[in-house]
């Protein structure tokens, strides 16, 4: 078998210990073979390569727990119409130039058939949840359901534990429970269709939460607060407050109650196949989650730091649904990078600080993610957590959490297999090098090519 040898790097090895310095880390085959402090060259004459690795951080490879557009198949829980598979490709491209060798893709409708097309054409391990429930379903296809084939929508969420998946989830989403793919997708094309005006996603945003509020509710129309936001959208005059509540009410208010209910209707049959669930965590659903996070059920409470949370609101939250078991993920979003929705790092640090974040995800953000090391380099230089325990939320507590989604993977140590990203420590996004399998996927910043 071959073998290879990162030379010198230093270590943050998953499991939340002090860094190493000056490390050698030994690889033969898929398996880490061996750990050790940097040694002469020449000890490894009969080794196939040696990779001068001073001045780099080997970590894991980054395990993604919620990811859309990642496989083959519809698109968000909604149903949504599929990306083209060239698009898929890309964005799978990008998760692994960001130091990311596995993602669970949280689109819910994708049928094991896709999924191992997608993982046929790309070097990511792309990993399935389910949300094919009746209730997820019934919501699907009320709020979007588009992309959803004769196929998919036959996939049911025990079918596909069945086949592989290793959790039920994205249980709600936004594009079922009036969140960001509201905001970014639906409320825009309809204002669009209806005024040839083309709002931005946080425009929309203003004006959903004037309608319905952050909780989602009709009884939460504020008129004046629904003008003031059709004005700043360049909307006043073409749009009534009576209008754009109508708008608003019918894109989100009819799956609403039905993709509600169907969080505890996912969470039984996540009990039933000993899978973990991975729910929609919002203002409009807090309630919903809290509930089913005092049961006996694995829960993910999928980007507690949501835009829709007040501060005091969501850390509140979070210590409730942590003193219940549950896993707190926090997401990246479009904290640090496009800003279209989010306004800033400040809930994403706040959990951190607080110590209350067990794993670190992407989302989505409407396409516009910023990477998960941008993030925790922004976090550890912001003194907001250190680097060791940030990267376990990316890697070892990922496969913690989720039993099935890397098994031997998320942390370097001998006998796991050979998932290892080496980046600048002083620059972690700047990722040098990708390793799959004890494979070299990504050198000097850039997919190899076979």
């Amino acid at each position: 078998m071959r073998t290879a040898v990162l030379h010198g790097c230093d270590l943050v090895d998953g499991t939340g210990g002090a860094p190493q310095r000056g490390i050698d880390i030994v690889i033969t085959g898929d398996t880490i073979r061996e750990i050790v402090p940097a040694r002469p060259t020449e000890t490894y004459s009969r080794a196939d390569e040696i990779v001068e690795a001073a001045g780099t951080l080997a970590i894991p490879g980054l395990i993604n727990n919620h990811t859309h557009g990642t496989a083959y198949g519809p698109l968000f829980p909604s149903g949504h119409e599929g990306l083209a598979h060239e698009q898929v490709r890309a964005n799978l491209d990008r998760h692994l130039l960001e130091g990311t060798t596995t993602v669970l893709c949280v689109d819910g409708f994708v049928t094991a058939e896709a999924l191992a097309r997608t993982n046929d054409d790309h070097p990511v391990r792309v990993k399935l949840a389910s949300c094919n429930t009746p209730a997820c379903l019934r919501a699907a296809s009320i709020a979007d359901g588009r992309g959803l084939t004769d196929e998919a929508r036959a996939f049911t969420a025990r079918q596909a534990v069945g086949a592989g998946a290793v959790a039920l989830g994205e249980i709600g989403a936004g594009h079922t429970l009036g969140g960001g793919g509201a905001s970014y997708m639906y409320i825009p094309a309809e204002v669009a269709k209806r005024t040839g005006v083309t709002i931005t996603p946080r425009q929309s945003d203003a004006l959903k939460v004037a309608v319905l509020g952050r909780h989602i509710s009709a009884s939460s129309f504020d008129r004046d607060a629904a003008e003031e936001a059709l004005a700043a959208a360049g909307l006043a005059g073409r749009l009534s407050a009576g209008e754009i509540r109508e708008i608003v009410s019918g894109i989100i208010l009819p799956a609403f109650d039905i993709a509600l209910d169907g969080l505890a209707e996912a969470a039984d049959h996540a009990r039933l196949a000993g899978v973990p669930v991975l729910v929609h965590n919002a203002a409009a659903s807090m309630r919903q989650v809290a509930a089913i996070a005092g049961t006996d059920v694995q829960l993910i409470a999928g980007h507690s730091n949501h835009s829709s949370f007040e501060l005091r609101e969501a850390l509140q939250h979070a210590e409730r649904l942590k003193e219940l078991g549950a896993i707190i993920d926090v997401s990246t979003l479009d904290t640090f990078g496009a800003q279209r929705l989010t306004s800033g790092p400040e809930l994403f640090y706040a959990m951190l600080k607080g110590g209350l974040a067990d794993t670190i995800s992407t989302d989505y953000a409407g396409g516009y993610h910023d990477a998960i090391l941008l993030a925790i380099d922004r976090a550890t230089k912001a003194d907001v957590t250190g680097l060791s325990a940030a990267i376990a939320m990316a890697t070892a507590n990922v496969a913690d959490a989720i039993p099935d989604v890397a098994p031997r993977r998320g942390r370097i140590s001998p006998g796991a297999v050979a998932d290892i990203v080496l980046t600048d420590p002083a620059d972690l996004p700047r990722v040098r090098m990708v390793i799959i399998g004890g494979e070299t996927v990504v050198r000097d910043g850039a997919r190899v090519t076979a």
